[in-house]
């Protein structure tokens, strides 16, 4: 029997995975970002539609209700990542983008104890100064305008993160698809008065179908189900999975080589939240052993 730490782990795992395509989505198309953001949120909403009615069924009204509170504020904060996510695709690296991204885990560790009474070990306020100093390193390296508005959106999309995951595992017991599907509602319909007259061809269109199911509506579900299991500062080291894969899919597909600075930065955020995810395995392993 698989425990609940291990069955949150295996969601959260299965959810970094799929968020990490999302650079290769990007790059595959060559439409207008509004465009990309309006047809992705389009399938998003369909599909995880789809998900809630099929598990809630003749509950599915009364689940969206229990779920509207949580779901409003998570969903405009994840619309706004959904939107800066792919602006910042379009103005700096891959690379640079799910780097920044994980200072989100630094963010929920500075807020989980007096918002969900999780507390905060020492070593985490010390992956917290190297993980700053690494976007530091990374915002010295965007040396033109454009490279530092990328890196700009991409730590504001680090914020919702951590917003988006302090509701989520404190409103753990309601029904997340609702947040979901108003995620892609809010992104999509602000998106679609700049992305019209739509250009997309028939492939553009499978791509972003496949960008808004795989990258959106099911990591997002899976995600806001792990934090039914495991802590808030244990489910956001999931972006570690997605600053690892994601330049990976980008240099196979593409040949996008991030710079110097930049991995001098990413491995630096990277080993700073590897340490504070290291302790945590390890403190853990000794409650176990001591119960």
């Amino acid at each position: 029997m698989i425990s609940r730490p291990v069955f949150g782990a295996l969601l959260a795992v299965s959810a970094g995975m799929c968020f990490s395509s999302g650079g290769y989505f990007v790059r595959a198309v060559s439409i207008d970002s509004w465009e990309i953001i309006t047809l992705r949120c389009f399938f998003a909403a369909i599909a995880v539609s789809l998900i809630f009615v099929i598990r809630e069924r003749r509950r599915a009204l009364a689940s969206f209700k229990a779920a509207a509170l949580p779901s409003l504020v998570i969903g405009v904060f994840t619309g706004w990542a959904i939107i800066a996510y792919v602006l910042a695709m379009q103005h700096t690296q891959v690379a640079n983008v799910v780097a920044i991204m994980t200072t989100s885990t630094l963010l929920v560790a500075l807020f989980a104890r007096p918002f969900l009474g999780e507390r905060v070990p020492l070593y985490t306020w010390i992956a917290m100064l190297g993980g700053l100093s690494g976007v530091g390193v990374m915002f010295s390296g965007a040396a033109e305008l454009s490279g530092f508005y990328g890196n700009l959106l991409a730590f504001s999309i680090a914020v919702a993160i951590a917003v988006q995951t302090l509701i989520a595992r404190k409103f753990r017991n309601v029904q997340m698809e609702p947040a979901v599907l108003i995620s892609a509602l809010v992104a999509g319909i602000a998106a679609l008065p700049v992305a019209l007259p739509f250009t997309a061809s028939a492939y553009d269109v499978a791509m972003m179908a496949a960008f808004g199911v795989v990258q959106l509506a099911i990591p997002l579900t899976l995600y806001f189900y792990a934090a039914r299991y495991i802590s808030a500062p244990t489910l956001i080291f999931v972006v570690l999975i997605d600053a690892v894969f994601a330049p990976i899919w980008v240099w196979l597909g593409f040949d996008e080589v991030p710079t110097r600075l930049t991995f001098i930065g990413a491995a630096l955020i990277l080993l700073s939240v590897g340490f504070n995810a290291g302790l945590g395995v390890r403190a853990m392993r000794f409650v176990s052993a001591t119960d």
